[in-house]
């Protein structure tokens, strides 16, 4: 070939692919292009942070303000756009200009939930499963995560016994016993559960059936699964900022009474006690005049403040990228209480990210911290919250807080502990309680080559350190001498004291598991987790006190300063093989079966390990075909029926190991007995033999029956599910006491597995939510009835037809209040000489007019035991001589959520009935300890129109005549007077926000800015406002911090 005519073809050839490339380019740039869209909402405000992807790809973007975004494309290729809280869409590109309106997401049957060891659609549930979302949880400014649950689900009983800075709500699922808490999977303590801080919170789930089953040995009295926020792929990162401040007083406590009260009551009392009274009328127009030194003093507006503040605020930062996601939050709680110098506070930390090291391959870690410290004045007493509210009632209105008045001098008062020097934190003392945690949970994930398969380590570490400080001091009191005008100095507290506590506790959990989740032929969906688990928890504990040479320096000066020295180390082990299975076709039949190998360190070799299944079935009737007609009318979207069995193990019994630690190896018990025991021919002192190695004790069996329903109605705006429930137990601890040991081997026998009890009830819950125009709103209650009976008991035995019907247990209701009924109340003394039955057991000779007249049962003529009968219920677990601890059978609440053009109003009941409290010491019994009274006792009891004469007039009151000390039947019998059959229904949440419009928070470069305020226990309408009293409250002298109610202004803000 010559040169020309090589040239001419590479000519051609390079024409050739030119034109090749030319032709290429313009169809790419044809196909290719440049979108601009806008993301907006129902009501077309633009929509911030929405991720826009190419399906397949991972090519994408976010939306900016304005709800823009800039992305190059393909024509013909689908843009997918996810937004929180907004229904998935996806968009073929046939434009370069898209405006995508999303909707909100109100599909619930596809919402996942959390279950044990993984997640499921909440409508292929089987079992008694409720889940509440995080913007449920933080409506309220209770500072525990158990109080911000209260009325949130339908199963949980509540009761708030006491309202103390800092202070948790008691919460069981259906009555059964504190509940196993799990965080991010990890088993904990509820103190780790209640310390949580809720905006960290993503959701919470309870299992009250037999789901629970394969958490095994801890998961008798049901679940509580928390999962912390962790950010979400693909997502721009945004930072959230919550703040409120509010103020806090008493929702209700009762008054005492002044200074003309108190001496006027005194007086009564005198001639109802003794005949007669050295109290004058001169002295009682004095007192009521209230000038000078007989101006009443008003111990309880010196003790309490009036409000107490209350801050609280959150960061947050939440993001993720295509390979990593992430959550980090600090948060700071400060609670005054009401008593002067007393304070609670709380900084939570968390930090969770997750990261993909290769597409299949994943690992995360989530941290979290918490200090936790509480101030208080270091008043006598172990309990410096009681002590403040007994000098209410302790200290007279006659006396002042302060010798002449002078605030430099504290007066000398018939009780000087409880006297003004106690709320000083310079004269008496002080108190310090810090607890400083810290979790690490480290985990990894892989997506095996097995499709659905995946296999996931994980491994927790959780350390506590507790630091308590108390201390005590000296001090003096004053007299003061008005003809002199000088103080003169006496013994105020003789009595140094300091206390220090060292604690540490460390709790370790591996897991290592395999979870599989695949769907067959687009019909049968399968799942199913295979798992191990083990957990260890060590706690050292030391005390030691200490008689201080001074008031100043805070340490210990060598072995003489030192009292005592106590230290106690505990450790315990379980380890567990768990596994479910679960198959749905077509989302309409549904199958789950369960279980989990448990093994305790409690129990001897033989009984140590046990097995703990579950099954559970449903079936989706509204998928059905013979139920069209039905969908088309009411709009039917889910009707399901379901049922489970399961059975479970506990070590636990009434919240305490069922058998001591190594009860089943032979030996002695060391420094805690003053007996002692010869060893090796030689006595030694302190130590005692720990009787027979218990290895016939095992484990406590619950099996659980759920049946239930769920239902949705026209399209899902009414939703609702209904559950009957029994669990029964056997195997609870009792002693076989027909077999005696005699006295001389220093030991008894021990406990076996012998008796029984149950657990029944029934629940629901329904909720209708709807949008109208702008007007979007949401209406829900919940009802729970749960309640124990005793089943049977080890060969029962009685003396007599009485002593059965008073105190056999057998398959009756437990924990019922025994006592007197009132027939009626004497009116005049010769009722009283002539009534034919002994009411007192004195012959009537202590009876006034205003007494209770008892109900002669048994028509014998004498009021005594034989005569007592049912009167309440939740008289406690155990024996309890005054009070009711229970918590209440019935739990009700109503939650309503309205919005409107910005406005949002949030509006919880919560109400209970089914619990008892009984009044007694200070709120029964007038002059108590020799104290002052409440105002009503004494304003408000059968009284002489002449405190100084013994035959004038009765006047009626709905009190007994006032004795001191409540020193007659009338006031310490226990009777249906005096034991109250408590229902409440309280607001327990109130909420009105308003967020701004997007046009003004763009401006400001903010996502949203919302303000608010938020009243919490706003008021309670109950059968014990008569009396002043909280009805959630156990203590029967109420000498307990009450509920609090809290008027808080916040705001909430994202960028």
């Amino acid at each position: 070939m010559d040169n020309k005519t090589m040239i001419s073809s590479i000519y051609r050839t390079f024409s050739l692919i030119w034109l090749l490339l030319f032709v290429f380019c313009s169809v790419t740039f044809a196909q290719t292009m440049q979108v601009k869209g806008k993301v907006v909402d129902s009501k077309q405000e633009p929509l911030i942070g929405v991720n826009v992807v190419v399906k397949g790809t991972t090519n994408g973007t976010i939306t900016d303000f304005d709800g823009n975004f800039i992305l190059t494309v393909s024509k013909g290729e689908t843009l997918q756009f996810s937004y929180i809280g907004f229904t998935s869409k996806d968009v073929v590109v046939t434009s370069s200009d898209l405006v995508v309106e999303m909707k909100e997401d109100t599909e619930t049957l596809d919402e996942v939930v959390v279950v044990g060891y993984g997640t499921q659609k909440k409508g292929s549930l089987t079992g008694a499963i409720t889940a509440v979302k995080s913007e449920e949880l933080v409506k309220t400014t209770t500072p525990t995560t158990a109080g911000a649950l209260v009325g949130k689900a339908p199963g949980i009983s509540a009761r708030q016994a006491d309202g103390r800075p800092g202070a948790s709500a008691s919460i069981q699922i259906r009555n059964m016993g504190t509940p196993l808490y799990v965080i991010d999977g990890i088993q904990c303590e509820e103190g780790q559960f209640n310390n949580i801080d809720v905006n960290d919170i993503e959701s919470i789930t309870v299992l009250k059936d037999a789901s629970a089953a394969i958490y095994g040995l801890r998961a008798a009295n049901g679940v509580v699964l928390v999962t912390t926020k962790s950010g979400r792929r693909n997502e721009k990162s945004s930072v959230s900022a919550n703040f409120y401040y509010g103020m806090q007083n008493f929702m209700r406590y009762p008054e005492v009474a002044d200074a003309a009260t108190f001496y006027e009551g005194r007086m009564q009392a005198d001639l109802n006690t003794y005949g007669s009274t050295a109290r004058t009328m001169d002295e009682l127009n004095l007192w009521r005049q209230g000038q000078g030194k007989y101006s009443s003093f008003d111990w309880q507006d010196f003790i309490v403040n009036e409000n107490a503040p209350m801050w609280y605020g959150n960061v947050s930062i939440d993001g993720g990228s295509e390979a990593i996601n992430y959550h980090v939050g600090i948060s700071h709680t400060d609670q005054d209480a009401m008593i002067n110098g007393f304070n609670f506070q709380r900084t939570n930390i968390q930090s969770n990210v997750e990261a993909n090291i290769t597409p299949k391959f994943k690992v995360g870690v989530r941290v979290s911290g918490r200090i936790e410290a509480r101030h208080n004045v270091g008043v006598p007493g172990l309990d410096d919250y009681w002590q403040p509210y007994y000098a209410m009632f302790q200290n007279w209105p006659t006396q002042h807080a302060y010798a002449n008045d002078n605030p430099n001098y504290v007066n000398e008062t018939r009780n000087n502990a409880t006297g003004a020097a106690i709320f000083d934190e310079d004269i008496t003392g002080y108190t310090d309680d810090v607890w400083k945690s810290g979790t690490v949970n480290a985990y990894a994930e892989w997506q095996t080559p097995l499709e659905g398969l995946k296999a996931r380590v994980a491994y927790n570490y959780w350390i506590a350190q507790n630091d308590q400080e108390q201390f005590e001091y000296t001090y003096d009191v004053y007299r003061y001498d008005e003809a002199t005008d000088t103080y003169t100095a006496v013994a105020g507290n003789l009595n140094p004291w300091r206390r220090r506590i060292k604690e540490q506790r460390q709790e370790k959990t591996f897991q290592a598991q395999l979870n599989y989740d695949h769907t067959f032929n687009n019909s049968h969906h399968v799942s199913g987790v295979l798992g191990i688990e083990t957990f260890e928890k060590d706690g050292d504990w030391t005390q030691y006190n200490t008689l201080p040479s001074n008031n100043y320096i805070a340490v210990t000066n060598g072995i003489s300063n030192m009292q005592s020295l106590d230290n106690t180390v505990t450790m315990s082990r379980r380890a567990g093989l768990v596994f479910r299975a679960a198959y749905d076709y077509r989302s309409k039949y549904f199958a789950e079966f369960s279980g989990r190998y448990d093994g305790s360190y409690l129990f001897a070799e033989g009984h140590r390990w046990g097995f703990f299944p579950s099954v559970s079935a449903g079936w989706r009737l509204s998928e059905e075909s013979f139920m069209e007609n039905v969908r088309e009318v009411t709009k039917l979207s889910n009707l399901k029926i379901r049922a489970s069995w399961g059975q479970m193990g506990d070590d636990q019994y009434n919240s305490a190991d069922i058998v001591t630690p190594y009860a089943f190896l032979d030996g002695y018990t060391y420094g805690n007995t003053a007996d002692g025991a010869v060893l090796n021919g030689t006595a030694v002192s302190r130590v005692e033999y720990r009787g027979v190695p218990v290895t016939n004790l095992s484990w406590i069996k619950s099996t659980l029956v759920n049946v239930g329903l769920d239902f949705g109605f026209f399209d899902d705006r009414l939703s609702g599910t209904f559950e009957l429930f029994q669990r029964k137990r056997t195997g609870l601890p009792a002693m076989r006491y027909d077999v005696l040991v005699p006295v001389e081997v220093g030991f008894d026998l021990s406990n076996e597995n012998l008796n029984s009890d149950y657990h029944k009830g029934l629940e629901f819950g329904i909720n209708w939510r709807d949008q109208v125009n702008d007007f979007r709103y949401s209406i829900g209650g919940n009802f729970t009835l749960a309640r124990r009976m005793m089943g049977e008991s080890y060969k029962p035995r009685f003396g007599s037809s009485w002593d059965e019907y008073r105190n056999s247990t057998e398959n009756r209701w437990a924990s019922t209040f025994w006592g007197y009924e009132i027939a009626g109340r004497f009116e005049n003394y010769e009722q009283i000489q002539n009534y034919p039955v002994d009411n007192d057991g004195e012959g009537n000779s202590t009876m006034l007019p205003g007494d209770f007249i008892y109900k002669d049962q048994n028509g014998d003529g004498v009021i005594n035991e034989l005569d007592e009968r049912p009167i309440a219920y939740g008289a406690g677990e155990r024996p309890i001589a005054y009070g009711a601890g229970e918590l209440p059978y019935m739990n009700f609440s109503l939650n309503s959520s309205f919005e409107w053009k910005g406005f949002d109003l949030q509006m919880d009941w919560n109400g209970a009935a089914g619990q008892s409290y009984e009044m007694c010491w200070e709120v029964a019994y007038p002059f108590q300890g020799d104290g002052n009274s409440t105002e009503y006792l004494l304003t408000d009891s059968w009284h002489r129109v002449d405190p100084t004469d013994p035959t004038s007039d009765w006047v009626a009151g709905e009190f007994p005549a006032t004795r001191y000390a409540g020193a007659n039947v009338s006031f310490t019998r226990r009777s249906d007077f005096w034991v109250k059959k408590v229902w409440y229904l309280k607001l327990r949440t109130l909420e009105l926000g308003y967020t701004l419009p997007k046009a003004v928070t763009n401006k400001m470069r903010l996502n949203r800015l919302r303000f608010y305020v938020n009243a919490y226990n706003l008021f309670s309408i109950d059968n014990m406002h008569r009396y002043q009293l909280d009805p959630e409250i156990t203590s029967n002298s109420a000498l307990v911090t009450p509920n609090l109610r809290t008027i808080s202004f916040g705001l909430n803000l994202n960028f």
